[in-house]
């Protein structure tokens, strides 16, 4: 089929980790289909060095009703040279609101917010109701998780399918390291309220007090840098709590590998990508309750805490040790790997492009 994928979250140079989710279906979905992008980005974050084969970049704000029209007038005059039109944000279904769509119509939802409107700015919170209207016409809706498919069906009143997001995963997961080090947590995350980093420094504080060699390297950055490095001083734990900023994924891969566990104590997450990545990478988890990763997150490999302490985050970082003693890095890497491989996404996405096709008629 020839797809036009339109989307406001995508690559580009002055934003390289924006939309790599949606980069990441489009390379998928050029497997088997023909697969051209409209990148709606906002103006001037695109510059001459971000041209790439089936991609075209239209500047469009998305509080300008003048600019979401232009785009609304670009959708119109290109929509029928494709057999479906496949939507990847909440922010890309605006220029779709005056147009009667032709072709099959699939919309893919990744957006936080729906589960969690604190995660986002006033603006964003007040374009949730258009966004959510705007969700009611394509012929499918997909969710990347159990929990967003969920709300959104509530929301909604229709049913959505499940499709994973893509995860970078080693074609081999590194073994665990040996028993008897250092205890070595790992999180990847931005420095903000909703991933916990507070509750993770403070269940590394815990973890020591109990006598545990713990030591934490927090991968990502954000506001709440200054008070997490300040937390970590008042607790006596600054020594042993690295804040090294963003990693290349080269760096992540290589920090997943030398830890013996992933502490995320995240709030919320639509899926989970990190999460995911840690478990690929044969590590055992020890993550918050609510969100996407409900999915895949389950005893022995990994542990959901619903209380936010560091103290229960403790506890449950001493469970998992004893859970996953005995699994080895194939042991805690397999069950998710068929669940998120290619092959089988790109099935769903093909069952998912033949539903719409008969939706529509």
């Amino acid at each position: 089929m020839k797809v036009l994928v339109v989307t406001t979250w995508f690559p580009s140079a002055s934003a390289p980790a924006s939309g790599v989710f949606v980069r990441r279906d489009v390379e998928l979905l050029r497997r088997t289909h023909e697969v051209d992008v409209l990148h709606l980005h906002p103006h001037g974050a695109v510059g001459p060095t971000d041209a790439a084969p089936g991609v075209r970049r239209l500047a469009m704000s998305t509080s300008n009703p003048v600019d979401i029209l232009r785009a609304s007038r670009a959708l119109r005059a290109g929509l029928a040279r494709y057999d479906l039109v496949h939507t990847m944000s909440p922010s890309a279904l605006l220029p779709f609101a005056p147009l009667r769509v032709r072709i099959p119509w699939v919309h893919t939802e990744h957006w936080s917010a729906l589960l969690d409107a604190s995660t986002v700015g006033l603006p964003a919170r007040l374009g949730l109701g258009a966004a959510l209207r705007l969700m009611r016409r394509p012929d499918v809706v997909v969710a990347v998780s159990s929990a967003l498919a969920e709300h959104l069906e509530a929301r909604l009143g229709r049913t959505v399918e499940v499709i994973p997001n893509a995860v970078d995963a080693p074609e081999q997961p590194r073994p665990r390291p040996p028993a008897g080090g250092p205890l070595r947590l790992v999180a990847v995350g931005g420095l903000i309220p909703r991933k916990g980093p507070d509750l993770a420094v403070e269940a590394v504080a815990e973890l020591r007090r109990r006598g545990r060699d713990a030591r934490l390297r927090w991968i990502g950055d954000g506001p709440s840098r200054a008070e997490i490095g300040a937390l970590a001083r008042r607790l006596g734990v600054d020594d042993v709590v690295d804040l090294p900023g963003g990693l290349a994924p080269e760096g992540v891969a290589a920090a997943l590998a030398e830890s013996d566990l992933f502490l995320l104590p995240t709030s919320v997450e639509t899926f989970g990508v990190s999460i995911a990545e840690a478990l690929l990478s044969g590590r055992p988890v020890v993550v918050g309750a609510n969100g996407g990763q409900r999915d895949f997150v389950a005893e022995p490999d990994g542990i959901l805490v619903a209380e936010r302490t560091g103290i229960a985050y403790a506890d449950a970082v001493e469970r998992s040790l004893e859970l996953a003693r005995d699994r080895s890095a194939d042991d805690i890497a397999a069950p998710l790997r068929s669940r998120v491989s290619p092959a089988a996404r790109a099935a769903a996405y093909d069952a998912a492009y033949r539903q719409a096709v008969l939706a529509h008629g």
